[in-house]
């Protein structure tokens, strides 16, 4: 009997769990040549992508945590939705303000949260969608912005979500 309630069990689970994969990307931390992009190739070649930058609100003034790239040349899109806390880089003035703001004398570019200004608390990760495409990349403050999933929205969209801030309070990039 409970060797029929095990596999029973069992098949449901594995049921749920292939239906749900479907529809999940991942954030991939890759390091050293492993990498398709550094932060400085990425802040270097600030033109190839669509901008996204997401600001702690609850600090004045407000605190970059994340900064979303997504790339131009291809059919692949990151929804994100402009509000108080998410802006687009429009111009390169905007994306120089943001690269100095951030830059260590030594020109480290450093996400900082609290007084820290520890540059291994910056990080990249690449964003993939379920297709095993990569959709684009994302900076981020790894005290500030805990990366929860990808997902996708649509054929060739995908939706960021995270939690944000000391408090860990849900949030999205949608």
């Amino acid at each position: 009997m409970h060797t029929i309630k095990f596999l029973s069990l069992t098949l449901v689970f594995l049921l749920i769990a292939t239906g749900c994969a479907g529809n999940y990307g991942k954030f991939k931390r890759k390091t050293g040549n492993e990498s398709k992009a550094t932060k400085r190739e990425l802040i270097d070649n600030w033109s190839d992508y669509d901008i996204w930058l997401t600001y702690y609100t609850a600090y004045d003034p407000p605190r970059l945590i994340t900064i979303i790239f997504d790339a131009k040349n291809n059919d692949q899109k990151i929804l994100v939705e402009d509000n108080r806390s998410i802006v687009k880089v429009k111009d390169l003035e905007m994306w120089k303000e943001v690269v100095e703001e951030h830059t260590t004398s030594d020109g480290e570019f450093v996400l900082v949260w609290g007084s820290s200004q520890e540059t291994e608390y910056t990080g990249v990760q690449e964003i993939w969608g379920p297709d095993n495409q990569l959709y684009g990349f994302i900076i981020y403050q790894q005290y500030a912005a805990e990366l929860e999933r990808v997902e996708l929205v649509d054929k060739n969209t995908i939706s960021l979500y995270t939690l944000i801030g000391e408090w860990r309070g849900g949030s999205s990039f949608r």
